[in-house]
């Protein structure tokens, strides 16, 4: 039998923030996820690019092509819609329900005829086979629980319809009640809102169907779950969450989100970044706009509703009780895809200065001193949202970033000298080859900030790096912003496996070691929707109905929900064991990692202790390496990974444990 000790009396304060979330809009996150709302292109305001497959851009030498890369966008206001009957549609241009020109669909009916939509089913992507194979385009995606109530509303312009309008959701059978709406006269821009009830559970499509004749218009439907969050809220104005998505957030305890990106932050070009402004007010006044990462869909569709923006992001981490981390636009398009950017002494650089500055005072200033305080307060949230924490570019390097970093840092400073700032690495990560280069011109300067490091590597190197901290003796701290023990960009990475999730346990056992200098850790991806994946890799899937905790995710529950504010040093050299523990002066967590393939019999030891004699145990195993928790697109999931609680006896402050092969045991005593 082997033995660890762990003394207390050397025990070194390390980070109380070290576990959060990154949220980005990618694999269908937010439209489609987060974003309670189930009907794609509500709005009729689609708008999209033609991708181009450059898959792999991170590995070619694309100086030549990143210059001459020029994006064209188009308009397609009926996206996503199908009529089916006697009636043809048109698009109008004109004042809208909102009082400004619009564009929104006419139809004119002679008979009976059905206006559907079909909701987010990820789309039809640009490969046969691969990291962007899609298969779902044409299938049912508006998820219906039997019993569940759901809140269905849309704006009427009836210019001469006499008849009937009846909603309701199907698939081979009617999945929920139906609402029937007798029109007769007509009448201006109107809102109609009622509640379907849930029938039987299934997924299936949103029937408008209509029975009469004339022409009437129609503009921003809504269907979702009255479960959401911030549903009756008056905080939660605009913008509601799908419960289950926010419930497994809440169970990881996060103590920060990060938000929105990710790439999204930059953009493929410099028009396309992430613009706060247009994301936040009344959901009229929010600008949508395409995602990015609508380059993976074979007809470029994919698109920012902004029905969740910047104030709910802030409203989630309330809820959430998680510092808000926003990361805002430093100037550059994504430079693994552009070469386009803005900078000091030109003119148009001023956005990004004045950006981050009126982001600071949206999320905590004066509403009677300042217009967009007064926003937020409008919204609902009069109290200021706390942000003490912003970061400036996502993944950015070189002169231009340095030159663009050092002015919105100085006129953040300058204004909030309590703010932490939060400084890009590019893509690399402490000892990856380019790392030191990238951090010239900042080491020394910007010792007062935080360095975002990212990677994404697979298990065996997470394995074998996992002390790639221990060293690490500068001044800066680190953030490791994003990573996953996998290759996302490889087309023959697997999604995430038992194997990736104890290979990210071997990682954070190091990492909970080295918490005095690596401060923030965050995932990455958080969420992807089943057949909507742009990474295979992702925390959380789901599907239309059912949420799907990977491995993963266990993974990082225990740790983030098993973890002190001093970490104590252990003694005792075990061959294929990691381990760590902290302590937070209530409680002792001790984290145990066998990557091996025997049973470890151990004796656990604590120095300067007073335990309780009983301690909770949760441990999570698995025989196949490549076992995972699957997903499904219509029912619910298959998982057979998952942490079992048992307990575990001290006796004078020593335990005996076994350690199963390829296991993780977390202690809490």
């Amino acid at each position: 039998m082997e033995t660890i000790k762990f003394d207390l009396n050397k025990a070194k304060p390390i980070s109380n923030k070290l576990y959060g979330l990154f949220f980005e809009d990618i694999n269908f996150s937010i439209d489609g996820g987060m974003n309670n709302n189930q009907i794609i292109n509500a709005r009729f305001d689609f708008r999209y690019r033609k991708p181009k497959k450059d898959i792999n851009f991170l590995f070619r030498k694309l100086k030549k092509h990143r210059k001459k890369v020029t994006y064209k966008e188009y308009n397609d206001y009926f996206r996503y819609w199908q009529l089916e009957g006697n009636a043809v549609v048109s698009e109008q241009f004109t004042k809208s329900y909102k009082g400004e020109k619009k564009y929104f669909p006419q139809i004119d009916i002679s008979g009976e005829a059905s206006l559907i939509n079909l909701g987010y089913n990820g789309g039809d992507g640009t490969e046969t086979k691969g990291r962007y194979f899609r298969k779902n385009s044409n299938r049912f995606a508006i998820g219906i629980k039997g019993g569940q109530t759901y809140k269905c509303k849309f704006w009427l312009g009836n210019i001469s319809f006499l008849g009937d309008i009846d909603i309701f959701v199907e698939n081979d059978n009617v999945l929920t009640d139906v609402k029937t709406i007798s029109i007769t006269k007509a009448l201006g821009w109107e809102e109609i809102e009622f509640s379907l009830k849930g029938i039987k559970t299934g997924v299936g499509k949103f029937v408008m169907r209509l029975r009469g004749k004339g022409s009437l218009c129609v503009d921003a439907f809504y269907f979702g779950d009255t479960s959401a969050l911030g549903e009756n809220d008056p905080k939660w104005s605009v913008g509601k969450m799908r419960k289950d998505l926010v419930d497994a957030l809440s169970d990881l305890k996060p103590a920060f989100v990060r938000f929105p990106g990710g790439c999204i932050v930059e953009g493929y070009d410099i028009h396309n970044s992430y613009y706060w402004k247009n994301t936040v007010g009344k959901m009229e006044d929010r600008k949508p706009q395409i995602n990015l990462w609508g380059e993976a869909q074979k007809d470029g569709g994919y698109m920012q509703s902004y029905e969740i923006g910047f104030y709910e992001y802030f409203l989630l981490c309330e809820y959430l009780g998680a510092k808000p981390l926003p990361i805002v636009n430093a100037g550059l398009a994504c430079q693994g895809r552009s070469e386009k950017y803005f900078t000091v002494g030109q003119p148009e650089f001023q956005r990004y200065i004045d950006d981050a500055i009126d982001l600071i005072e949206f999320a905590n200033g004066d509403p009677k001193k300042n217009k967009w305080a007064k926003l937020r307060a409008d919204s609902g949230h009069e109290k200021p949202f706390g942000l003490d924490m912003i970061g400036i570019g996502n993944e950015n390097w070189g002169d231009i970033y340095l030159k663009n970093f050092g002015a919105i840092k100085a006129a953040i400073k300058e204004k909030y000298p309590y703010m932490d700032i939060i400084f890009s690495v590019g893509f690399d990560c402490y000892k990856h080859k380019s790392y030191e280069e990238r951090r010239k011109g900042f080491d020394g300067i910007h010792d007062d900030c935080i360095a975002d490091d990212h990677f994404y590597r697979k298990p065996q190197w997470c394995i074998e790096n996992a002390d790639m901290y221990d060293d690490y003796d500068r001044k800066i701290k680190i953030f490791l912003g994003e990573y996953a023990a996998n290759s996302p960009w490889d087309d023959k990475a697997l999604p995430n496996n038992y194997y990736s999730a104890l290979a990210e346990a071997c990682y954070l056992t190091h990492i909970e070691r080295n918490a005095d200098k690596v401060i923030m850790t965050s995932y990455a991806p958080l969420f992807s929707r089943v057949g909507g994946e742009q990474w295979k890799h992702n925390l959380i899937n789901y599907n239309s109905l059912y949420v799907v905790k990977t491995a993963n995710y266990y993974v990082q529950k225990l740790f983030a929900t098993n973890i002190g504010d001093k970490y104590i040093p252990d003694s005792g050299d075990l061959k294929d064991v990691y381990r760590s523990a902290t302590t937070d002066g209530e409680n002792i967590y001790i984290k145990l990692v066998n990557i091996g393939q025997d049973l470890k019999e151990i004796e656990v030891a604590l120095e300067g202790f007073k335990v309780t004699k009983t301690g909770s145990l949760e441990h999570l195993s698995c025989k196949d390496d490549y076992a995972r928790n699957s997903p499904d697109y219509f029912g619910p999931p298959s998982e057979i990974i998952y942490p079992i609680e048992d307990k575990v006896e001290f006796i004078d402050g020593v335990a005996k444990v076994n350690l199963l092969p390829r296991s993780i045991l977390v202690i809490k005593l």
